[in-house]
Protein backbone atom coordinates (compact mmCIF):
# COMPACT_ATOMS: atom_id res chain seq x y z
CA UNK A 1 0.00 0.00 0.00
CA UNK A 2 1.35 3.35 -1.08
CA UNK A 3 1.49 6.43 1.88
CA UNK A 4 2.47 9.31 1.88
CA UNK A 5 2.60 10.71 5.64
CA UNK A 6 2.94 14.55 6.16
CA UNK A 7 5.89 16.48 7.48
CA UNK A 8 4.70 17.35 10.93
CA UNK A 9 8.61 18.87 12.20
CA UNK A 10 11.46 20.08 10.66
CA UNK A 11 14.15 20.81 12.58
CA UNK A 12 16.48 23.02 9.93
CA UNK A 13 20.00 22.68 10.69
CA UNK A 14 21.97 26.52 10.34
CA UNK A 15 24.55 24.76 7.82
CA UNK A 16 21.56 23.04 5.63
CA UNK A 17 19.72 20.30 5.61
CA UNK A 18 17.77 19.08 9.13
CA UNK A 19 15.71 16.17 10.72
CA UNK A 20 12.50 15.97 9.39
CA UNK A 21 9.13 13.94 11.14
CA UNK A 22 6.29 12.43 9.38
CA UNK A 23 3.53 10.48 10.48
CA UNK A 24 0.14 9.15 9.27
CA UNK A 25 -2.44 6.47 10.39
CA UNK A 26 -2.80 3.37 9.05
CA UNK A 27 -4.54 0.16 9.08
CA UNK A 28 -2.86 -2.82 9.73
CA UNK A 29 -4.14 -6.16 8.92
CA UNK A 30 -3.63 -9.51 10.81
CA UNK A 31 -0.15 -10.68 9.00
CA UNK A 32 2.65 -9.25 6.98
CA UNK A 33 1.55 -4.93 6.07
CA UNK A 34 4.14 -3.64 3.01
CA UNK A 35 3.75 0.17 3.20
CA UNK A 36 5.58 2.21 0.42
CA UNK A 37 6.29 6.02 1.33
CA UNK A 38 7.01 7.63 -2.28
CA UNK A 39 8.33 11.42 -2.83
CA UNK A 40 11.21 11.26 -0.20
CA UNK A 41 14.21 13.43 -1.60
CA UNK A 42 17.26 11.90 -2.63
CA UNK A 43 19.34 14.01 -0.57
CA UNK A 44 18.22 11.12 2.88
CA UNK A 45 20.47 10.21 4.58
CA UNK A 46 18.97 6.17 4.96
CA UNK A 47 21.49 5.72 8.15
CA UNK A 48 20.01 7.90 9.82
CA UNK A 49 16.59 6.81 8.71
CA UNK A 50 14.19 5.35 11.35
CA UNK A 51 10.37 3.85 11.79
CA UNK A 52 8.49 4.63 14.93
CA UNK A 53 4.84 3.83 15.97
CA UNK A 54 3.51 3.65 19.39
CA UNK A 55 4.16 0.57 21.62
CA UNK A 56 0.97 -1.68 20.12
CA UNK A 57 0.73 -5.16 21.76
CA UNK A 58 1.28 -7.87 18.51
CA UNK A 59 2.92 -5.34 16.24
CA UNK A 60 6.58 -5.72 15.06
CA UNK A 61 8.49 -4.09 12.27
CA UNK A 62 9.73 -6.73 9.84
CA UNK A 63 12.45 -4.80 7.62
CA UNK A 64 12.85 -1.51 5.94
CA UNK A 65 13.73 -0.90 2.38
CA UNK A 66 15.42 1.49 0.98
CA UNK A 67 14.96 2.89 -2.67
CA UNK A 68 17.51 6.13 -4.02
CA UNK A 69 18.46 6.94 -7.64
CA UNK A 70 22.10 6.02 -8.52
CA UNK A 71 23.61 9.60 -8.57
CA UNK A 72 26.15 9.11 -10.82
CA UNK A 73 23.20 8.37 -13.90
CA UNK A 74 21.25 11.05 -12.60
CA UNK A 75 23.71 13.53 -12.80
CA UNK A 76 24.83 12.50 -16.21
CA UNK A 77 21.06 12.85 -17.45
CA UNK A 78 20.98 16.36 -15.91
CA UNK A 79 23.98 17.26 -17.05
CA UNK A 80 22.68 16.51 -20.93
CA UNK A 81 19.32 18.45 -19.71
CA UNK A 82 21.47 21.77 -19.30
CA UNK A 83 23.12 21.09 -22.71
CA UNK A 84 20.11 20.68 -24.41
CA UNK A 85 18.69 23.53 -22.91
CA UNK A 86 22.10 25.71 -24.02
CA UNK A 87 21.66 24.26 -27.76
CA UNK A 88 17.95 25.34 -27.07
CA UNK A 89 18.87 28.92 -26.76
CA UNK A 90 21.35 29.51 -28.87
CA UNK A 91 19.03 28.21 -31.99
CA UNK A 92 16.28 29.62 -30.73
CA UNK A 93 14.84 32.36 -33.37
CA UNK A 94 11.56 33.24 -31.99
CA UNK A 95 10.45 32.53 -28.69
CA UNK A 96 7.50 34.82 -28.59
CA UNK A 97 5.18 32.12 -29.68
CA UNK A 98 2.23 29.96 -28.02
CA UNK A 99 4.98 27.83 -26.62
CA UNK A 100 7.37 30.45 -24.87
CA UNK A 101 6.28 30.00 -21.24
CA UNK A 102 6.43 26.72 -21.74
CA UNK A 103 9.87 26.28 -22.80
CA UNK A 104 11.65 28.85 -20.94
CA UNK A 105 10.75 27.19 -17.85
CA UNK A 106 11.70 23.92 -19.29
CA UNK A 107 15.38 25.25 -19.76
CA UNK A 108 15.16 27.16 -16.36
CA UNK A 109 14.20 24.06 -14.51
CA UNK A 110 17.12 22.05 -16.28
CA UNK A 111 19.40 24.42 -15.38
CA UNK A 112 18.44 24.30 -11.69
CA UNK A 113 18.15 20.62 -11.17
CA UNK A 114 20.00 18.67 -8.82
CA UNK A 115 20.34 14.99 -7.56
CA UNK A 116 18.56 16.36 -4.69
CA UNK A 117 15.68 17.31 -6.54
CA UNK A 118 15.22 13.59 -7.44
CA UNK A 119 13.03 10.92 -5.64
CA UNK A 120 13.86 7.78 -3.74
CA UNK A 121 10.97 5.82 -1.45
CA UNK A 122 10.52 3.98 1.65
CA UNK A 123 9.59 0.35 2.05
CA UNK A 124 8.12 -0.21 5.26
CA UNK A 125 7.37 -4.48 6.43
CA UNK A 126 4.99 -3.95 9.55
CA UNK A 127 3.69 -8.10 11.24
CA UNK A 128 0.54 -7.27 12.91
CA UNK A 129 -1.26 -10.24 15.26
CA UNK A 130 -4.55 -8.74 15.15
CA UNK A 131 -6.33 -5.95 13.04
CA UNK A 132 -5.82 -2.35 14.14
CA UNK A 133 -5.17 1.40 13.54
CA UNK A 134 -2.53 3.20 14.50
CA UNK A 135 0.19 6.22 14.08
CA UNK A 136 3.14 5.18 11.86
CA UNK A 137 6.03 7.42 11.81
CA UNK A 138 9.50 7.81 10.28
CA UNK A 139 12.20 10.39 10.42
CA UNK A 140 15.33 11.08 8.27
CA UNK A 141 18.02 13.07 7.98
CA UNK A 142 18.04 15.24 4.92
CA UNK A 143 21.23 16.81 3.20
CA UNK A 144 20.47 19.73 1.40
CA UNK A 145 22.21 23.08 1.87
CA UNK A 146 19.34 24.84 -0.11
CA UNK A 147 17.50 24.95 2.78
CA UNK A 148 19.33 26.20 5.73
CA UNK A 149 18.37 29.95 8.30
CA UNK A 150 20.30 32.39 9.47
CA UNK A 151 19.14 34.86 12.43
CA UNK A 152 18.80 38.47 11.57
CA UNK A 153 18.69 41.48 14.11
CA UNK A 154 16.72 45.12 13.43
CA UNK A 155 18.00 47.83 15.61
CA UNK A 156 15.98 50.87 16.23
CA UNK A 157 16.97 54.26 17.98
CA UNK A 158 15.07 56.27 19.32
CA UNK A 159 16.74 59.78 18.69
CA UNK A 160 14.89 61.86 21.51
CA UNK A 161 15.67 59.05 24.43
CA UNK A 162 18.69 57.60 22.83
CA UNK A 163 17.40 53.93 23.67
CA UNK A 164 17.57 51.27 21.65
CA UNK A 165 15.24 48.71 20.23
CA UNK A 166 16.80 45.21 19.29
CA UNK A 167 14.61 42.57 17.12
CA UNK A 168 15.24 39.18 16.42
CA UNK A 169 14.00 37.22 13.75
CA UNK A 170 14.89 34.24 11.87
CA UNK A 171 15.12 33.95 8.11
CA UNK A 172 14.45 30.54 6.72
CA UNK A 173 15.60 29.62 3.05
CA UNK A 174 13.98 27.16 1.10
CA UNK A 175 15.23 27.40 -2.26
CA UNK A 176 14.03 23.27 -3.34
CA UNK A 177 10.91 22.48 -5.18
CA UNK A 178 9.43 21.05 -1.72
CA UNK A 179 7.37 23.01 0.82
CA UNK A 180 6.57 22.15 3.96
CA UNK A 181 3.24 23.57 4.74
CA UNK A 182 1.67 23.71 8.30
CA UNK A 183 4.83 21.53 9.82
CA UNK A 184 6.30 22.34 13.03
CA UNK A 185 9.49 23.98 12.56
CA UNK A 186 13.09 23.92 15.16
CA UNK A 187 15.73 25.47 14.63
CA UNK A 188 19.14 24.33 15.51
CA UNK A 189 23.12 25.68 15.18
CA UNK A 190 24.67 22.88 13.53
CA UNK A 191 26.90 21.97 10.73
CA UNK A 192 28.35 19.29 9.00
CA UNK A 193 32.15 18.97 10.05
CA UNK A 194 32.78 16.77 7.21
CA UNK A 195 32.27 16.33 3.12
CA UNK A 196 29.90 13.02 2.39
CA UNK A 197 31.49 11.54 -0.97
CA UNK A 198 29.76 9.02 -3.34
CA UNK A 199 29.86 5.86 -1.06
CA UNK A 200 26.04 4.85 -0.51
CA UNK A 201 24.79 5.87 -3.67
CA UNK A 202 25.45 2.71 -5.70
CA UNK A 203 28.95 3.22 -5.63
CA UNK A 204 30.08 0.24 -3.90
CA UNK A 205 26.70 -2.43 -3.33
CA UNK A 206 27.95 -3.95 -0.14
CA UNK A 207 27.83 -0.74 1.76
CA UNK A 208 25.12 0.56 0.02
CA UNK A 209 23.07 -3.08 1.12
CA UNK A 210 24.69 -2.41 4.80
CA UNK A 211 22.46 0.75 4.80
CA UNK A 212 19.88 -0.17 3.40
CA UNK A 213 19.39 -3.20 5.16
CA UNK A 214 20.83 -2.42 8.49
CA UNK A 215 20.61 1.07 9.25
CA UNK A 216 23.88 1.91 10.65
CA UNK A 217 24.62 5.13 12.60
CA UNK A 218 26.28 7.56 10.41
CA UNK A 219 28.72 10.38 11.18
CA UNK A 220 26.30 12.89 10.92
CA UNK A 221 23.90 11.56 13.66
CA UNK A 222 27.36 11.11 15.24
CA UNK A 223 27.99 14.55 15.35
CA UNK A 224 24.75 15.94 16.87
CA UNK A 225 26.84 16.38 20.45
CA UNK A 226 28.53 19.48 18.35
CA UNK A 227 24.92 20.73 17.84
CA UNK A 228 24.90 23.81 20.14
CA UNK A 229 21.13 24.13 20.42
CA UNK A 230 17.53 23.79 19.34
CA UNK A 231 15.31 27.00 19.13
CA UNK A 232 11.63 26.62 19.16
Amino acid sequence: MKINPPPIKFIIFSGGGGLLERKQKVTLTQGLNRFEIENIPAAFDPATTTVFFPSTTGVTLQQVDVKRPDKRIVDTFISREKVAADIIIENATDLRGASREKILALIESAHYRRYEDMFGSLIISIESKTLQEMELGIRYFLEDDRIKWEPSLHVTVDEETGTATIEGFILVMNNTDISYARCELGFAEFETQCSEDDTGYLDDLDIEQEAQNVMPRSRVMSQIKNMNKVLY
